[in-house]
């Protein structure tokens, strides 16, 4: 087949422009003498970044910025001479968004030649390397950064060959170690020069860091021995080794760095913290800004602070406020100016804010090069121990100087120096008298010469002397008798005498005290005389040894027939030896005595009599007999036996109340308000099987089951404290064995506004429990058996609704959809089914965390907001914290109050949702502007299977659990639920928990 030539010529054409076109290199093609563009692909169009409009227009028009660079001559030799021109990484400016943008290329110019050998054409080809250049630069530049740093860093760098164990130094490093600029050097090489106590030290952490399974960093500290010198520097050395893909160590490298001076540094400024931090006084130092920088061990120790780093805080926190930044501002001004501070200031303790006095040394710290201050510095004395030695001083004194006994100290000439208050008064001198006066001049004429040779004698040889004295009044001449007691006082150092002190008590105040005891006495005994009733006391042997005028008056007895045991011949003969025993027996196991008793008048009748009396004790609490009395209870007798007679009759009648109560069905009892039963009818005897003895008193609650027992004993002890209705079920046994459901209710009985008795009925409701359980274990079995079914219809609804919605049937998908959502409802009906059995049964389970209770509320609010588009649910939170409970099942519940609050309220456009915290309670309201409940109904709302009744319970649909399983959510998690609601207006649904926060 032949092709025309102008044909193939037009083929070759397409064939050549398309290669060029499609051509990652930059490719041109400039024609004639103007360097027309004819052709340029993209890749080259985007280096020229004029634009598309570039063809048939010469070269330099379309890159002006070129003619003034080398380009211009570069394509005039190609043109001129016919030589091709290749340029490697060549630099070229070039104008881009109106900016010139230095560039790098690889960038070829080859001639075109015609038959006569003349250039026609220029052919340029390019290929961008900016990005390769300026890397290379980047890398030149980092590493000679990188070399800069070492070198003022004074590092030196190393590479480890572990196959082949030699070692690469950069210069530094030779220097380091003593080996000369381009020595080959082994690791053994390498230990030669490192000190013999570290090499072992150094083997074993470069085998740790090659090895594969360790791969330890290697940070190490060690030392060299220098090859010239032999001196030590300390070198601290860090690497890291580098692994193979076959696991293998293959380059081991890092830095060396002499920290000789470092070490040494750090050596005398270890001893000097040592030093400091063994000081028994508090040393700090802080910035100029007055920020504490270091605190020694005394001074955490004296502040109370245990963890290293809270020390560093502003110098202000460690006085006591309110004068703290005073105090700061003032000493660090004073450093400033003076160069030092010194003073009392007083420092908190950061535990327990005590104010602890110190005597603050501070001062300037100047860098010894420049002079200029660099820091401050303080020495604070603790002052505590002064201040309570002198406090304790200064207590003694106080005590001494307010002292009711006079106290005196003598120098070793015997001359009084200090007398306090007390003496002063006594003996007559003011308060600003001077004293100073031989101690003999303080006594009566006559009494040194009585006793003074006794006294220095026994002062000498026993260091005191205790006797009686008379001292005078120095103003009016009074004998003063004083009870004398002299010490001498000598320096606890040398022991030597320095004078004697002395303690004398007034003893005019004991004298006339004795003198007034017994004129009481006397007047005591003429008052037991003409008392009513009649007084008695008695030794610890049981003889009575006094007995009062009524006594007598009593029985016609004398004094001396009755004391010893005379008195029992009063007594009617045959309670006498009952009365004598008793006495006895009471004396000799030291308790009070009370006994009943007759006795014959002096006109012979019979009286009745009680005694009692109370044991006495001497100081010493030795038993020294009894005071009581005897009182007649002749008339209080004869009212009680009437009483008895009253209480005969009653008993009659509770005989017939005993006898009616035993026909009737149910278990009566009574309580008294103690809470102990003290009544039970025939039945409920009959029940139990057993006497009375074991179900009156405390005794009833055995016959529970233990599981009921402590509920049932919080419920009982609530209303006896609240007089609030009883009411618990529990389960009682029988007289058989068996357990069976009692209803058990009790109500309070009032006389004068108090309560005085319990009276209540246990009712037998066992048989109602069993269907109550049937009918559960009914509801748990058929929502247990729906739930499966259920989930795969839901699973079919769902995939056929995603067909549905593939093949576009949008009317379909939108019924399949309606039909899911009633699946919905109905798989919550059977979750609630679920829940009301495993509270019914006792089975529901928490899983108790803390977690944030405003946080769980947001959360459920945000997504119930998806399901209604007619309400807004509004939030208004105040700061509740944490609570620890179940949060799915809290969530649960405050999801049932907000739902029930949009289904109850549909002309209603917003629900508010309210938290806050009162004192140990965290609290939440759910508000609606709905129908309302009316307040017969409140209480109801809480129960199973309640709904709105009346022509209003088509409108909302719903089983009625959701609210009773959100009450028994609430109560086993130790809270409170309730309502307000206002019919018409709207319900407020509260539920409340312990927020029980920790430390």
């Amino acid at each position: 087949m032949n092709i025309p030539s102008d044909l193939l010529l037009t083929q070759n054409e397409n064939i050549y422009q398309t290669l060029i076109e499609e051509s990652l290199t930059a490719i041109g093609l400039y024609v004639g003498p103007e360097l027309t563009i004819q052709i340029a692909n993209k890749a080259m169009i985007d280096i020229y970044g004029k634009g598309d409009d570039v063809f048939n227009k010469p070269y330099f028009d379309v890159l002006p910025e070129l003619r003034y660079q080398n380009i211009h001559q570069i394509l005039n030799n190609v043109c001129e001479t016919g030589v091709a021109y290749e340029a490697k990484e060549g630099r070229l400016g070039l104008v881009k968004d109106g900016e010139l943008q230095i560039r790098f290329f690889n960038f070829s110019f080859k001639p075109l030649k015609n038959k006569t050998g003349d250039v026609w054409a220029v052919l340029n080809t390019a290929a961008e390397v900016t990005e390769l250049v300026k890397t290379r630069q980047k890398l030149a530049e980092s590493e000679a950064r990188t070399q800069f740093a070492l070198d003022a860093a004074d590092l030196g760098t190393w590479n480890l060959d572990p196959i082949h164990q030699t070692v690469i130094w950069d210069e530094r490093c030779q220097e380091f170690f003593g080996f000369k600029k381009g020595d080959r050097v082994t690791f053994e090489d390498l230990l030669s020069y490192i000190h013999p106590d570290d090499i072992e030290l150094v083997r074993t952490k470069v085998a740790e860091s090659i090895n594969p399974e360790q791969r330890r960093p290697y940070d190490i500290k060690y030392r060299t021995i220098g090859s010239d010198n032999k001196g030590i520097r300390w070198i601290r050395a860090l690497g890291n080794a580098s692994f193979n893909h076959d696991n293998v160590c293959i380059l081991f490298g890092g830095t060396v760095q002499d920290i000789t001076r470092e070490v040494v540094d750090n050596e005398e400024q270890q001893k000097l913290i040592t030093l400091i931090d063994n000081t028994a006084e508090t040393i700090g130092i802080t910035t100029m800004s007055a920020q504490v920088t270091y605190l020694n061990k005394a001074g955490y120790k004296m502040l109370g602070i245990d963890n290293y780093g809270d020390a560093f805080r502003p110098a202000a926190d460690y006085f006591m406020p309110p004068e703290n930044e005073l105090n700061t501002d003032d000493i660090t001004t004073s450093i400033l100016e003076t160069g030092k501070w010194q003073g009392e200031r007083l420092y908190r303790h950061f535990k327990t804010s005590e104010a602890i006095p110190v005597y603050l040394n501070a001062f300037r710290v100047e860098d010894p090069a420049t002079g200029k201050p660099i820091a401050m510095a303080s020495v604070a004395r603790d002052l505590r121990p002064e201040k309570e030695a002198r406090l304790e001083q200064d207590k003694l004194l106080l005590l001494i100087e307010n002292s009711s006994d006079c106290i005196m100290l003598a120098d070793t000439d015997n001359n009084i120096s200090y007398l306090n208050a007390a003496g002063r008064a006594m003996l007559g001198f003011s308060k600003n008298e001077k004293i100073f006066s031989k101690n003999t001049d303080f006594l009566m004429p006559g009494e040194w010469d009585r006793v003074g040779g006794k006294l220095l004698k026994t002062v000498e040889t026993k260091g005191r002397w205790t006797g009686e004295l008379n001292y005078r009044h120095f103003k009016n001449g009074e004998a003063i008798p004083v009870y004398f007691t002299t010490m001498t006082v000598t320096d606890p150092t040398t022991g030597t005498s320095l004078g004697r002190a002395a303690v004398c008590r007034d003893m005019r105040k004991e004298i006339a005290a004795q003198q007034a005891l017994t004129e009481s006495e006397r007047f005591l005994q003429n008052i037991t005389a003409a008392a009513p009733i009649s007084l008695w006391m008695s030794d610890d042997m049981g003889n009575v040894t006094y007995a009062n005028h009524t006594w007598a008056e009593w029985t016609g007895m004398s004094n001396e027939d009755t004391l010893g045991a005379g008195w029992l011949n009063a007594l009617v003969e045959e309670d006498r030896k009952y009365a004598s025993d008793k006495f006895l027996a009471d004396a000799a196991a030291r308790r009070s005595y009370e006994v009943n008793f007759r006795i014959l008048n002096k006109n012979g009748d019979v009286r009745w009599c009680i005694a009692t009396g109370n044991p006495q004790y001497d100081a010493d609490g030795t038993f020294t007999g009894y005071i009581g009395a005897c009182t007649d209870i002749t008339e209080k007798t004869l009212v009680e036996h009437q009483l008895k007679l009253k209480n005969n009759e009653l008993n009659d009648q509770i005989k017939q109340f005993e006898f009616v109560t035993a026909f009737m069905p149910v278990q009566l009892w009574t309580s008294n308000t103690d809470g102990d039963l003290d009544y039970v009818n025939q039945r409920t005897l009959d029940y139990f099987g057993t006497g009375l003895e074991k179900i009156t008193g405390p005794e009833w609650i055995l016959h529970l089951h233990p599981d009921d027992r402590e509920e049932c004993i919080d419920t009982w002890l609530r209303s006896l404290r609240t007089g609030d209705v009883y009411q618990f079920e529990f389960r009682l046994r029988s007289k058989s064995g068996e357990y069976r459901w009692h209803l058990a209710r009790a109500l309070p009985f009032y006389n004068d506004g108090k309560i005085v008795k319990w009276f209540g009925t246990n009712t037998d409701i066992d048989e109602q429990k069993q269907l109550q359980r049937q009918k559960d274990d009914f509801l748990g079995i058929a929502s247990h058996e729906l739930k499966t079914p259920v989930t795969s219809i839901k699973a079919y609804a769902q995939v056929l609704g995603a067909m549905l919605v593939k093949e576009r049937e949008d009317k379909k998908a939108g019924i399949v959809e309606r039909m899911d959502a009633q699946i919905n409802r109905l798989t919550n009906l059977i979750g609630d089914l679920l829940d009301v059995t495993k509270i019914n049964s006792g089975k529901i389970q928490f899983n108790r965390t803390w977690f944030d209770f405003n946080q769980a509320v947001a959360e459920t609010v945000t997504d119930l907001q998806h399901t209604t588009q007619k309400h807004t649910l509004v939030t208004e939170f105040s700061k509740t914290g944490k609570v620890f409970s179940d949060k799915d099942r809290i969530s649960q519940v405050i999801t049932n109050l907000i739902t029930n609050a949009v289904k109850y309220s549909p002309h209603a456009d917003k629900i508010i949702i309210q938290t806050k915290k009162d004192n140990d309670e965290i609290s939440i309201c759910v508000r609606d502007f709905g129908i309302g409940i009316p307040p017969d109904k409140t209480e109801k709302v809480f129960e199973q299977f309640y709904r709105v009744s009346g022509s209003k319970q088509h409108t909302f649909p719903g089983l009625g659990l959701g609210l009773y399983i959100s009450s028994e959510i609430i109560k086993r998690e130790g809270g409170k639920i309730w309502v307000n609601s206002v019919v018409g207006k709207g319900s407020d649904f509260y539920f409340s928990l312990p927020s029980q926060q920790t430390t």
